[in-house]
């Protein structure tokens, strides 16, 4: 196989796209499949001009019966969610994208916050909708609502400045923002993402549809690409449609990644092939240094698992350690690191194939501008969001003269690399005024064998290091005070670990799997 040299190359071809109407129309002539998803047991396939028609009649239902209405959706991935989310956005109307597993109080704050009139959920998954807002539909009835559209099709006139979607933010230390995304900002981040990286085949896409990660980049992106993407969705069917897909490339969250790592090594314990599994990689990366790829050879039977064609994981949402990045290239699977934000639509940066950094979240996407400021990344261009829903006051803190102030922490090298080095809020501020960075830490710690995952935060003007451990080291304290000891003894007195405090229980998560650190500290400090 001939070595292709990790250096800068040209953008990639892309069209360039105002709105979701003209997305919805770049391919509506093709008979290739556009998406797959599973129903009643059934594999079910839409071409993408199949995707096109649904589209349009289900957009004339709502251009008939609301006008520049927020009308919200609600579900598991499905295409109904899919393709109503975007027709609800193409008829002049706003698309509210909530999560399906809100409880009851959270939901309510935010069909209230975003102005909500209608919502269209899955009585599959949401049977507490209709108790909790009056005026809410079924997906499921899809078909149904798309024939009555038919008779005005088309009929709305699409402004590429007009909001499109409403996406919630995480909200890992108090309530989530709604931030409104408009026609522009959604196909302005397709067009500087897909200019950056694109797929060879196929797709899996099982990243929730709430999140604008999910949504725009692992669900639109791939349509525009002219790929087809498989609807996965539930995790517990992942495998099965890797092998049904076989896909080239799959969008994941760091946790997914992890998770996926994980598995696999206890599968192999599991089945005793674990020595076997070192071994292979030990030859595999032995191969590697000398220019020989084995990896298809020696891992065959594990690529099968992911349908034999997977290539790339497109990561991103939260910061993954560069040990994954390497033992997932070991086998044969390059994971490209990305950095994105709600608030700008989402995707700001992404390593490429053949141009990529381990540690870095990759090259700055096309037509997006990024200025350091006291450390700290400001965004520009035409994928920074219109501003939080009836939110002023939190517009104005991080929305300045059209620059979106991320409040993560970072630096762009002289190859144009993106490296995320901490997250403004989470700094730990010593008494002497230092600064200190808790993600460099906790990336030292994650680096050992024993731990899964870890926290570290200030208290009391001490360094608090809260782990909970990998298989086989729950609850080993020595071992883990062995470790601080080693991670002290060149670190000056003001920077060291002053205590670890270990977990019986995993870190809490919000919706996008990012953990709770507020909240950790609150369960750390109650155990005291």
């Amino acid at each position: 196989m001939k070595k292709i040299p990790n250096a800068n190359y040209d953008y990639y071809d892309v069209p360039k796209l105002r709105n979701l109407k003209e997305l919805v129309e770049l391919r509506k002539d093709s008979a290739a499949v556009a998406y797959m998803y599973r129903e009643d047991g059934k594999v079910v396939r839409k071409t993408f001009h199949e995707m096109y028609e649904d589209v349009k009649y289900l957009a004339g239902y709502f251009y008939a019966n609301y006008h520049e209405k927020h009308i919200a959706v609600i579900g598991e991935n499905s295409y109904a969610w899919l393709i109503a989310a975007l027709a609800i956005a193409i008829s002049g109307n706003i698309a509210v994208a909530i999560d399906k597993d809100a409880d009851e109080e959270t939901l309510k704050r935010q069909l209230k916050l975003a102005d909500v009139k209608a919502v269209y959920y899955s009585a599959g998954y949401c049977d507490k909708v209709p108790d909790v807002f009056r005026n809410s539909f079924p997906l499921e009835d899809w078909e149904q609502y798309r024939q009555v559209g038919r008779k005005t099709a088309n009929k709305h006139q699409q402004d590429s400045d007009a909001d499109a979607m409403v996406f919630f933010t995480s909200g890992t230390t108090g309530f989530s923002k709604a931030v409104v995304l408009s026609q522009k900002n959604i196909c302005a981040d397709m067009y500087g993402a897909m200019s950056i990286f694109s797929p060879n085949g196929r797709v899996v896409d099982f990243l929730p549809f709430h999140h604008a990660f999910g949504f725009v980049t692992a669900t639109l992106m791939p349509y525009a690409y002219g790929v087809t993407t498989m609807i996965s969705s539930s995790f517990k069917h992942l495998m099965d449609d890797f092998k049904l897909t076989k896909p080239h490339t799959v969008f994941a969250v760091p946790m997914v990644v992890e998770t996926l790592y994980r598995q696999i090594w206890r599968t192999a314990r599991r089945e005793k092939r674990d020595g076997i599994l070192k071994f292979g990689l030990k030859v595999s990366n032995g191969a590697s240094k000398i220019g020989l790829d084995l990896r298809g050879k020696i891992f065959k039977s594990l690529q099968n698992e992911f349908g034999g064609k997977l290539e790339y994981i497109i990561c991103g949402g939260a910061r993954l350690e560069p040990q994954y990045v390497k033992w997932f290239r070991s086998i044969g699977v390059e994971v490209l690191n990305g950095y994105g934000i709600t608030e700008c639509s989402p995707v700001v940066a992404v390593n490429r194939p053949h141009f990529k950094r381990d540690g870095s979240v990759g090259q700055i996407c096309r037509d997006v501008h990024i200025d350091i400021v006291q450390e700290e990344i400001v965004v520009s261009g035409d994928i920074v969001m219109k501003g939080y829903y009836k939110d002023r006051k939190a517009t104005g803190e991080v929305l300045k003269n059209g620059r979106f102030y991320t409040g993560d922490l970072g630096y762009v090298d002289d190859d144009g690399f993106l490296w995320i080095t901490g997250r403004k809020k989470d700094l730990i501020i010593l008494s002497n005024g230092e600064n200190v960075s808790p993600d460099e830490i906790e990336g030292v710690l994650k680096r050992d064998k024993g731990v899964a995952e870890t926290v570290v935060y200030e208290s009391d003007n001490r360094i608090i290091a809260s782990i909970y451990p990998n298989e086989g080291y729950m609850g080993d304290q020595d071992y883990f005070d062995e470790l601080i000891y080693e991670y002290n003894k060149d670190k000056p007195k003001n920077r060291q670990i002053a205590l670890v405090k270990l977990r019986t229980k995993e870190f809490p998560r919000n919706n996008n799997t990012k953990i709770m650190r507020k909240q950790v500290i609150e369960e750390d400090a109650s155990e005291e």
